[in-house]
Order: structure tokens, then C-alpha cells, then sequence
């Protein structure tokens, strides 16, 4: 696989992933808007879809 198509797989991967990824940072700044800390189990599924993100990314 030359660094072409592994460039193109990743931006590929990226869009497909961005409206998760933006939506997961936006969970995450609800609770600071409201001025308090994201609580265990926002961060625990921010993380989680962050991770299911990153594989896809990382798969290509």
C-alpha cells in the first residue's frame, strides 16, 4: 500500500467519523457551559464513541 492510498483511506475514514467525533466534543462542552465538570458517565461514553471512532479511523 503506497502513502497515497493510506492518505486517502485515513481522510476517508476521518469524514465518515466527523459527525461522531463533533458530536461527542459537544457532549463534553455541555456540562462545562453549564459550569460544572462532565460527570463518569458522560466521559465513560465520550470515550467509548471516541474509541469506536479511532478504530474505524485507524482500519481505514
Amino acid at each position: 500500500m503506497n502513502y497515497t492510498t493510506i492518505a486517502v483511506s485515513a481522510v476517508e475514514a476521518l469524514i465518515e467519523n466527523g459527525p461522531t467525533i463533533v458530536a461527542d466534543v459537544k457532549a463534553l462542552l455541555a456540562p462545562i457551559k453549564e459550569g460544572r465538570a462532565p460527570s463518569d458517565s458522560e466521559w465513560a461514553f465520550a470515550e467509548q464513541q471516541l474509541d469506536a471512532a479511532n478504530a474505524s479511523v485507524q482500519a481505514g
